[in-house]
């Protein structure tokens, strides 16, 4: 399959009102290499199941798939993957870009995020402004892989090999007691739910707006993900960004947050969350994200009983530490401290590359 025909046809399907992304026109590949191409009906299908997410986009993925592909042939390339194929047009595997960028820059095709391999190891706290604007498109793009690669992985379909003997016998019954049919079961899928805690406040404002980026992009994506900020108190931001415009959520956010880049007071804001949402958001199958330098003002006593009670209630507790990264940075402030005994994984985040070993520690 030819890379710029999926993605001529990706844009086609985007005019015409389907949302589609990068990963799903490469889940889209990889499935034609298991079906003739040259037989209509099981290209199509191919095509549609990985590429429509809504019912509602049945009807028109149909009318763009008979209009694009009616004087086009989907003629392959033997040898050559499609994911090296989107590298050859210049679009790193830690970049892909949504469909819906790539759309918007014409029928010039895919334009490459060239700076972006150099940018990928370098820290948050160094970016010029034009840098800054390219790492949050690359940021969005990054977070919205891994929640696609999250949320595939729940969606996965365990094969059914347990055999329910109550129903295999009454299903059996018209048969006099002959075993004819086996009913078996499946295992029930359980969903993990994403709640996210970031620090907004003065030492982590150069880290913050990325992060929250970050955040977005999960939110937006992934089923469940809850959003929060603190500094001097604590702010649920769920329903802010879920706004298409990010930009215009973080200046709605610098103003409604309180002590937005002020003083840290870590060990109350999570009292507010243990007694005010950890009860109705945080069950067993709940993976609780912090992201903080752990520079805390408040009582260290209150933010150690406060991790605690918040690590009884969940699955996990990742920590993410801008200053992690540093070779010489040892955790010593007292807030980090209080919390390294009841966390599950410490982790930095301050580089593109460091919220990429997030993404496959989620995954």
């Amino acid at each position: 399959m030819r890379i710029e025909n999926l993605l001529s046809f990706g844009r086609s399907l985007k005019d015409a009102g389907v949302g589609v992304r990068v990963g799903q026109l490469i889940d889209a590949g990889r499935a034609l290499k298991f079906v003739d191409i040259g037989c209509r009906p099981d290209f199509y299908a191919a095509l549609r199941s990985n590429l429509v997410s809504r019912r509602e986009d049945i009807p028109l993925f149909d009318r763009v798939f008979e209009s694009f592909w009616t004087d086009r042939a989907p003629d392959a390339r033997p040898g050559v993957s499609l994911e090296e194929s989107i590298r050859q047009l210049g679009v790193s595997d830690a970049a892909f870009i949504d469909i819906e960028d790539a759309s918007d820059q014409g029928s010039s095709g895919v334009s490459a995020y060239s700076p972006i391999e150099i940018l990928s190891t370098k820290d948050f706290n160094e970016l010029s402004i034009n840098e800054s604007l390219e790492m949050r498109r690359a940021i969005l793009a990054i977070a919205r892989r891994i929640a696609s690669r999250v949320s595939r992985r729940r969606k996965l379909d365990v094969s059914a090999t347990d055999i329910d003997l109550r129903r295999t016998m009454r299903r059996n019954l018209s048969y006099g007691g002959d075993v004819l049919e086996f009913a078996r079961r499946r295992r029930r899928i359980k969903r993990t739910r994403i709640v996210l805690l970031c620090d907004v406040s003065g030492s982590m404002e150069n880290y913050s707006r990325f992060l929250i980026q970050f955040m977005y992009g999960l939110q937006n994506e992934l089923w469940g993900v809850e959003t929060f900020v603190f500094s001097t108190s604590l702010m649920r931001i769920t329903h802010l960004i879920r706004s298409k415009n990010i930009e215009r959520a973080l200046e709605k956010l610098s103003t409604q947050v309180s002590g937005w880049s002020g003083g840290t007071n870590i060990g109350g804001s999570f009292h507010t969350f243990n007694h005010d949402f950890a009860r109705s958001l945080v069950h067993h199958r709940t993976v609780i994200i912090a992201i903080s330098d752990g520079w805390d003002c408040g009582d260290v006593d209150l933010l150690a009983q406060e991790m605690r009670n918040l690590k009884s209630r969940c699955r996990k507790v990742v920590w993410l530490n801008p200053l992690l990264a540093s070779k010489d940075y040892e955790p010593l402030c007292k807030g980090m401290q209080a919390v390294l005994p009841h966390l599950d994984d410490f982790l930095p985040a301050h580089n593109l590359e460091s919220l990429i070993a997030v993404g496959h520690n989620l995954a």
